[in-house]
């Protein structure tokens, strides 16, 4: 079952339009002499974490003063972010059962609000009478996050102490200066004219690819620098050849919405799904460094994750020990391990005449297109119909049946457990950069994919041929007086629309974020170097705290904390929790310092 917005009770979307109506513009503000003010830069769903952390600490705090928190979001659509505002087509999907989403913290902690559903307990509270029952391991729609987030916050905004207030303010922050001991923000070049006391940086996927910039010179080629907001992908008209750099998440989203999104359907036919076109299909030609489709992810529970048996706390332990005073080589000390793993997990289920050596269990999972001859590669879109059926096939097996899928079930557990070695340089420098440049990508591809149903839908679009892999290698570009030409050795074409579908990385020198390149410029960050390499990525200690400014009160949390961290790109609260330090730090900064003054007026 995949759960969207249509199965839920008017009741349970009702705090949509509540937070909505509380959004303000910060001109509609003025400051207060008797009032401490808090920033919280970015409403996404983890400055939302940090926002309940924050009124929690500060539910039972005596002589606390008079409070307001500034909440900073791009839109209205506060606790959701890009990824999870429910203003989005409803076959977008999340790519984990809804199992594994609970928007609070766990039940022994400080609460502040009593009623706190995870995601199942939400969609069988509101759901309407005629749904079928819930199963933890559905999915959902990601407008239907969002919804469940925006009544999560809802909850919190209600529930929020009297001597606190919470302003919800629509607009980009783009620059912070130090002020003594207080931060002052600016947005569209106008300082507010608010001195705040704590700020947390917490923006999400917000960076910007630059590769194609240079398009926008050329009138005859329409680039879009990112897929999202998906509507704008609306301006491609019927039937245009697209070029999408990138097969990930977002390829699918991509091609779902300009299929499906234009009126096509798809049907089941003698089991398989079949797509049924509308006439106002573009045609897209995606293209990557893997020219690879992600492996479809079924609905597993954290209960399930694969236990390993070579990759384990206790090798790591003894690694690091023999490496204490140089760092963890991630060629010598950890390959070896993860190909033993996942070869061992391929071969427990693989009859003995089909078992593989490591090598051929890291081909067949990771490079499995990397000794194509040349007639495949001239012929890419046959070998890519060949290898996602095949995909499926094993998909339906599933990891009790299927070799291929325990070895993938394995290598997500890998890189699950690979945080532990790689987390604040915990790799040296060429081994760190050889693993985001190398294997980073690759373990994604097996460890993130779509729900299983969207797989299917991208081979079905694949077999009626409006998908068209044409590209077995990465092609190279340039310009030409029709357009952008993609070439490779084997195919050639060119296009007046592009889609880069990529979700960028930070790169602080290249400034590819505009706040963030301000803070970069000005000295108030530092990036992560790690030996001689540069990351992109700001540095920050393990409690979220900007390096070279240990005794601030500016903090980092999610996305932006990605190169200390490995993949804090989701939606749990238990990994990289910073906004917990950040929430806990402030409540004993405001209320410590009103003790202070108040003791002192006495």
């Amino acid at each position: 079952m995949i759960w969207q917005s249509k199965h839920i009770t008017q009741h349970g979307l009702k705090s949509k339009k509540i937070i909505l109506d509380q959004t303000i513009e910060i001109k509609y503000l003025s400051p207060s002499p008797e009032t401490e003010y808090i920033a919280i830069i970015g409403g996404g769903p983890k400055g939302f974490y940090a926002l309940e952390r924050l009124v929690t600490e500060l539910k039972d705090a005596k002589n606390a003063t008079n409070l307001e928190i500034h909440i900073f979001n791009t839109n209205s659509f506060f606790a959701c972010g890009q990824n999870y505002h429910p203003d989005q087509p409803d076959y977008l999907l999340i790519n984990y059962a809804i199992g594994n989403i609970d928007a609070w913290e766990a039940p022994q902690a400080l609460q502040i609000v009593p009623q706190r559903l995870n995601l199942t307990e939400w969609i069988k509270h509101h759901r309407h009478p005629h749904c079928p029952e819930v199963n933890p391991r559905d999915f959902a729609s990601r407008e239907l996050v969002g919804y469940y987030l925006m009544d999560c916050f809802q909850h919190v905004l209600q529930a929020v102490p009297k001597n606190v207030s919470i302003r919800l303010i629509s607009t980009q922050v783009e620059d912070i200066r130090e002020s003594t001991s207080t931060y002052i923000l600016y947005a569209h070049d106008q300082r507010l004219p608010f001195a705040y006391e704590s700020t947390l940086l917490v923006t999400g996927n917000s960076y910007h690819n630059f590769d194609l910039e240079n398009t926008q010179q050329y009138t005859h080629i329409t680039h879009f620098n990112s897929a999202y907001p998906i509507r704008h992908l609306d301006l491609i008209p019927d039937q245009a050849d697209v070029a999408i750099q990138g097969y990930g998440l977002t390829f699918t989203d991509v091609a779902l919405h300009l299929t499906e999104g234009r009126g096509g359907r798809f049907e089941y036919q003698h089991n398989e799904l079949i797509y049924i076109p509308s006439g106002r299909e573009p045609i897209l030609y995606p293209y990557s460094r893997s020219n690879l489709m992600m492996i479809p992810r079924s609905g597993m529970l954290p209960e399930e994750k694969y236990e390993l048996l070579f990759f384990t706390d206790h090798y790591i332990d003894s690694v690091q020990m023999r490496n204490r005073e140089n760092k963890i080589s991630f060629k010598k000390d950890i390959v070896p391990i993860l190909k033993k793993e996942i070869q061992y997990a391929y071969n427990r289920l693989a009859c003995e005449d089909d078992s593989l050596t490591e090598l051929e269990v890291i081909d067949k999972l990771f490079f499995p297109n990397k000794d194509l001859d040349s007639q495949q590669l001239e012929n890419y879109h046959q070998y890519m119909l060949e290898i996602t059926q095949y995909i499926q096939d094993e998909a339906a097996k599933g990891i009790s049946k299927s070799p291929f899928m325990l070895a993938v079930h394995a290598c997500r557990a890998c890189l699950l457990q690979m945080a532990k070695v790689y987390n604040f340089c915990g790799l040296d420098g060429k081994s760190h950069k050889y693993f985001d440049r190398k294997w980073s990508g690759n373990m994604n591809r097996l460890s993130f994919g779509p729900p299983t149903e969207n797989s299917k839908k991208i081979h079905a679009l694949l077999k009626a041929g409006y998908i068209q892999a044409k590209y077995g290698k990465l092609p190279a570009f340039r310009f030409n007086s029709n357009g952008l030409e993609l070439f490779n050795d084997y195919y050639t074409k060119t296009f007046q629309y592009h889609i880069d579908g990529r979700i960028a990385k930070p790169n602080l020198a290249a400034a590819n974020h505009h706040l963030y390149g301000n803070l970069f410029k000005s000295g108030m960050v530092q990036e992560l170097i790690n030996d001689a390499y540069h990351t992109g990525s700001i540095a920050i200690h393990p409690d979220g705290t900007l390096i070279g400014k240990e005794n601030s009160m500016l903090y980092v949390y999610g996305t932006p904390t990605e190169g200390n961290v490995l993949d804090n790109d989701t939606l749990s609260r238990k990994s990289y929790n910073f906004g917990n330090i950040w929430a806990h730090k402030t409540a004993s900064l405001v209320t410590t310092k009103h003790k202070k003054e108040y003791e002192y007026s006495l």
